[in-house]
């Protein structure tokens, strides 16, 4: 499964650069993200590269289905999911969508991937429950990424160190080659969304990879609730960040679901710029939160160390101001 995993994964590295470099020559005329008074950045920028490199992850994906023994069932559950969210996300990427049609979409994907996963039995009176915590993890995962991509490289950046710390940390299983092929396509995306960003990914795939993300911790934790918790916690800057500054905006009595520039990550960017922002939160993941999270899995440390993490991520976003209001 290695071998063929690595070359599936060189495959689609090759192949999303390659589709790359074409998609840009035509997003220029005809997919271009204009700045308006919440961007980050201050030229106008080909937008909806997530169609491309998650297209190039779902045909890769599909082949090791074919070729790889035991990869069905997680490219049955993930595949379908994300690529639905993807094509959402381009749709609203090039006419801005409803939002009710959004979330619907998107409570229709997480329905989707909790119906095609092989979760273990439950006792009795608790799939209700379990299920509908889990369909609002998947939804809110994929709406705060989404939220997250605001400046260069900064979701990209957040999916590496998601799947570095996760191929670290978890035993060889059957999440594996989504997540090697995932990692591979976000590496070569990220060549051209690197400060100075040259393409952004949109909502075609922001929200898709959040939902990944959630996907797969859910069923890791299903499995390993250890494991699950340090998957979580690689998604602390996220998480934290996005927890803080919806927090603070409802407290001041503002729609929490309105676009605004007031995430911590927002307030650092005006004062240090996309790239210094972008690597030193990365540095954070891979520096911090993979080695807590591999010591919580692994038993060297308690598993409430995990909370101090958090709290510890979190108070990091309130001394960065998330949530509130710009003073620029």
């Amino acid at each position: 499964m290695i071998d063929t995993g690595f070359a599936l994964a060189a495959i689609c590295l090759i192949a999303t650069i390659m589709l790359l470099s074409l998609y840009i020559g035509w997003a220029k005329q005809r997919m271009v993200d204009t700045p308006n008074e919440r961007s980050a950045h201050v030229e106008a920028t080909p937008t909806g590269g997530g169609l491309v490199f998650l297209s190039v992850w779902g045909a890769a994906l599909a082949a090791a289905a074919l070729l790889v023994p035991g990869q069905g069932s997680g490219a049955l559950a993930l595949g379908p999911a994300v690529l639905c969210l993807m094509w959402l996300g381009w749709l609203d990427d090039r006419t801005p969508l409803p939002a009710s049609i959004r979330f619907a979409v998107q409570f229709g994907c997480a329905g989707l991937f909790l119906l095609l996963w092989p979760w273990p039995a439950l006792p009795e009176g608790w799939t209700g429950p379990l299920a509908l915590v889990a369909l609002l993890y998947l939804v809110y995962s994929a709406n705060i990424t989404n939220f997250m991509d605001g400046i260069d490289g900064i979701v990209a950046l957040q999916m590496l160190g998601f799947v570095v710390g996760a191929m670290l940390i978890l035993p060889t299983n059957v999440l594996s080659l989504p997540l090697m092929l995932i990692g591979a396509a976000v590496l070569a995306f990220l060549l051209f969304n690197r400060p100075p960003a040259k393409l952004f990914m949109g909502d075609s795939g922001s929200a898709p990879l959040g939902l990944f993300v959630a996907a797969v911790t859910l069923a890791v934790a299903a499995a390993n609730w250890r494991y699950g918790l340090a998957l979580l916690l690689l998604q602390g800057v996220f998480l934290c960040d996005s927890a803080v500054t919806l927090l603070r905006r409802f407290l001041r009595r503002q729609n929490v679901t309105q676009a605004h520039s007031e995430h911590a990550y927002q307030h650092a960017k005006r004062r240090w710029g996309h790239a210094r922002v972008s690597y030193a939160l990365f540095a954070l993941t891979m520096l911090v939160q993979l080695p807590v999270a591999h010591a919580v899995a692994w038993h060297i440390l308690p598993f409430w160390i995990a909370a101090i993490d958090l709290v510890f991520v979190a108070l990091l976003a309130v001394f960065f101001r998330a949530g509130t209001a710009r003073t620029d």
